[in-house]
């Protein structure tokens, strides 16, 4: 099933459908032993189940939904720890792409030599195990509760909440960009990209294009995340104090050129304010209605 909605269709049935899909694409993905690739693509699906949900459930702490956002949320914490323990080598080789002088690139080689040296990155059984189960408990919620039909015109409240979240976040980070705050502005925008994604349809051009930058704002975000992970794990590394400084050096430097570089993105992303971005969308999907 294509992520998208599609004009002249129940909305409601349509997320219903799209939200139960996502969150079954996780569960498969996480049978067996996963690998790399497949816990990648079930952190993605949850990501995508919970963009739709807000659509569904805009205040999410007081409406029955709510159980199943919270499960969602429990099955991404379970695969979190997996995501951080994968990212280390990369950013490691990112670094040392920089052509570092040779004893911080010594240094990151020591690095790389202990992460190896405790083997591939490999999401625990326990850890699983939750995952799965947080996942069938948010799809059991799904299915208990009735969600009435309802036009667009209701469910753009909740694209205008994760626009507004996205721009509060935004502000927080651009007046003080700690790794903290940069981090609440990627889990924003995720969610603002994948509602995107659903309305690609009414106007591919543009919002394609719009949907690409926000998907390049969180890419430049993420990256700078996986530096401030590298930087958490120094301190219990085995390396020398003067190689640990050498390291965090060129990962601060990494991070001091991510940060502008995405902020910059994300002005424009939400340049409009909450109000004027849900008339322009319900402008496209009346436009579409129209021409469908």
């Amino acid at each position: 099933m294509a992520f998208a909605l599609k004009p002249g269709r129940p909305v409601t049935a349509q997320l219903r459908r799209l939200l139960d899909g996502e969150i079954g694409g996780a569960l498969g993905e996480l049978g067996g032993m996963p690998g790399e690739a497949a816990i990648h693509a079930a952190r993605r699906h949850i990501k995508k189940a919970r963009a739709v949900l807000r659509l569904l459930d805009a205040d999410l702490e007081q409406r029955p939904l709510a159980r199943c956002e919270s499960a969602l949320r429990a099955a991404g914490r379970a695969l979190s720890a997996w995501r951080d323990a994968a990212v280390l080598l990369r950013t490691i080789a990112a670094l040392a792409g920089g052509r570092p002088a040779k004893a911080a690139a010594n240094a990151l080689q020591g690095l790389r030599e202990i992460c190896q040296a405790h083997g591939t990155a490999a999401v625990d059984t326990g850890a699983l195990q939750t995952a799965r189960l947080a996942l069938q408990e948010a799809r059991a919620a799904l299915a208990s509760h009735g969600c009435e039909e309802c036009g667009f015109d209701a469910l753009a409240d909740g694209f205008a909440i994760t626009y507004r979240s996205g721009r509060r976040a935004l502000r927080r980070a651009a007046a003080k960009p700690t790794a903290a705050r940069l981090h609440a502005l990627r889990k924003a925008l995720k969610h603002h990209l994948y509602q995107l994604r659903l309305l690609q349809p009414l106007w591919p051009g543009p919002l394609g294009a719009v949907h690409a930058q926000a998907d390049h704002a969180a890419e430049l975000i993420g990256l700078h995340h996986d530096c401030a992970v590298l930087r958490a794990r120094l301190a219990g590394s085995a390396l020398t104090l003067a190689d640990k400084a050498r390291i965090d050096a060129l990962a601060a430097k990494r991070q001091d050129a991510l940060a502008p570089a995405a902020l910059d993105i994300c002005r424009r992303l939400y340049a409009e304010r909450g109000g004027s971005y849900r008339r322009r969308l319900e402008a496209y999907w009346n436009s579409a209605l129209r021409t469908d």
